[in-house]
């Protein structure tokens, strides 16, 4: 199968690249961060890492798996070439909620819960599953 990313795809991974401060030609696909996630991730970080090498940017950013990240920095301590992939699906992630649809209703959680939670857990509760 040949890929051929389009020129979009190659903007959108650099400017990533650029937002992340991270550089995708570093990751060797050695796959100690996927060795030590401790997410049971569909799409484990090198696999993540290695499509967007290979252009293939729009399914990084569909990827379910960006969601389950738990952002504890285990693949970022593991890699050996200090990337890291906890801050490029961070990036995902933003890029997700900036340009497609959020993943909750801010509006359907009800003032009585907003008023009864503490501003922290509610700022908790929306990075994690936001």
């Amino acid at each position: 199968m040949l890929i051929r990313p389009s020129h979009q795809d190659h903007e959108a991974i650099r400017e990533l690249e650029l937002a992340t401060g991270e550089t995708l030609s570093d990751c060797y696909q050695c796959g100690k961060c996927t060795a030590g996630c401790p997410a049971s991730m569909n799409t484990p970080p090198s696999v993540l890492i290695r499509k967007l090498k290979l252009g293939l940017y729009q399914q990084a950013l569909d990827s379910e798996s960006i969601w389950s990240c738990m952002a504890c920095l285990t693949c970022s301590e593991r890699c050996p070439k200090d990337v890291s992939p906890a801050a490029i699906i961070e990036g995902l992630k933003l890029i997700h909620l900036r340009e497609l649809d959020p993943r909750a209703d801010v509006g359907a959680l009800g003032q009585e819960f907003l008023a009864q939670s503490t501003q922290q857990a509610v700022v908790s509760g929306f990075r994690k599953f936001i």
